[in-house]
């Protein structure tokens, strides 16, 4: 039998043993079983849903399975020690979602609440932190975390490794969230209501085909992206002064922006920084995230360096740039990258003659997205220069013109 661990606080005390008492033969742990050795190859958490069997865990939980289809299967194991099969029925990768299918329709479910908490209301997160046993964590509801673009829930509350996909229940029992990350110091984000509800109501014909999981994950990154891109394109942007030119600054309320500078008196140059850029990232494998907005800003000086050695410093900051999301030869190729020059007159009147590299390379499982990094380089009277970068990961080609073009827009020289 399964071990038993309740991690409480006094003055919850009673709350968290009552929804331990009366809810948990409904949460599962969640294994992900190599076929060959017949172990555990991950674990998580999960939670039945209805009474016909459906199990709600995260999409990164069952991600291996998805993977490598035939190497895998998806166990469930009961508070009691029972255990079985599940069936991988639907998935929701921008909210790191997954609906599973017991193969017997027995047990009880948990019900979804009609509403989230109020602010500072206590709430309780349930799952399997290091393979330990069923915990129940409290903690406060804090509403909708800041700059959180996929509207994640901040819970200050623990949420250890093996507790992703279980729920957060509130006084009541009911599930007002999933588990999905922590940021450590008892703070943690959880998938809200209204996305679980909406994949529980999606229709369906039966459990997915494997086959045919890489087509579903494109679409669903490709549509996302389209939607996110196209608020940008459509939004205005603010622009705020940088030493000798404008940029973007916040474009979004889910984005945010940091300054920082190197001027070390030792050292000849000075280099001033804004760098911007989303919280969040869609897990697609432990070697494979997408979606991110990243864009940075770097003004370089010196009244002390000659041409050629503040061409040289200015070159190494330019072949320094790299994209801002992970992925390994088996997800992407090579880049591919194109040069252009073009012309801006600044406030004042000036010619400023800038270079733009292009460079995107393709998803190759999931066709019809990329990743693009763009590079800016702009000199001026070889004493100043800046270098402007952007990173959009897993985005159709014509969204990432769009953008690019936008942003060169919004960036001018005083």
């Amino acid at each position: 039998m399964m071990g038993v661990l309740v991690l409480i606080n006094p003055v919850y005390a009673q709350d968290a043993s009552s929804l331990f008492n009366n809810f948990s033969d409904r949460i599962y742990q969640i294994r992900i079983i190599e076929q060959a050795s017949g172990k555990q190859a991950a674990i998580g958490s999960g939670f039945q849903i209805s009474q016909d069997g459906m199990v709600v865990t995260n999409y990164h939980v069952v991600s291996e399975y998805t993977r490598y289809p035939g190497r895998y299967r998806i166990e469930y194991a009961a508070h009691n020690g029972v255990t079985g099969e599940l069936q991988l029925i639907d998935i929701d990768v921008i909210n790191d979602l997954s609906l599973l299918k017991k193969d017997d329709f027995q047990g009880n479910n948990l019900e979804l609440a009609d509403g989230l908490p109020l602010q500072g209301e206590a709430i309780y997160s349930l799952g399997n932190p290091h393979d330990l046993g069923l915990t129940v964590v409290p903690g406060t509801y804090n509403g909708i975390a800041k700059y959180s673009l996929y509207k994640r829930i901040h819970f200050s509350g623990s949420i250890n490794p093996g507790m992703s996909g279980g729920p957060v229940l509130n006084v009541h029992g009911e599930v007002i969230g999933v588990n999905v990350s922590t940021a450590g110091n008892q703070i943690s984000f959880l998938v809200p209501l209204n996305k679980l509800s909406e994949l529980i109501k999606r229709p369906r014909s039966g459990p997915i085909v494997l086959e045919e999981i890489e087509l579903i994950i494109a679409n669903q990154l490709a549509n996302n992206q389209q939607r996110v891109i196209s608020d940008l394109l459509d939004s205005e942007w603010l622009t705020s002064d940088f030493k000798g030119a404008n940029i973007p600054n916040e474009i979004a309320e889910y984005i945010r922006c940091w300054g920082s500078s190197e001027n070390d008196p030792d050292v000849a140059y000075e280099n001033f920084m804004s760098i911007c850029s989303q919280d969040e990232y869609i897990f697609l494998d432990s070697e494979f995230t997408t979606g991110n907005i990243v864009y940075q800003f770097n003004w370089i000086e010196s009244d002390e360096l000659n041409v050629f050695q503040f061409y040289n410093l200015y070159q190494a900051q330019i072949e320094n740039v790299y994209p801002d999301n992970y992925a390994g030869k088996d997800h992407v190729t090579n880049f591919e990258c194109h040069e252009n020059f073009y012309n801006k007159h600044s406030i004042s009147g000036e010619l400023i003659t800038s270079k733009g590299t292009f460079c995107a390379r393709k998803y190759k499982k999931y066709p019809g997205l990329y990743d693009v990094l763009y590079i800016g380089a702009s000199l001026h009277n070889n004493q100043h220069g800046l270098v402007s970068h952007f990173t959009l990961a897993g985005v159709s080609m014509d969204m990432a013109l769009k953008f690019t073009r936008k942003f060169l827009a919004n960036v001018t020289w005083n």
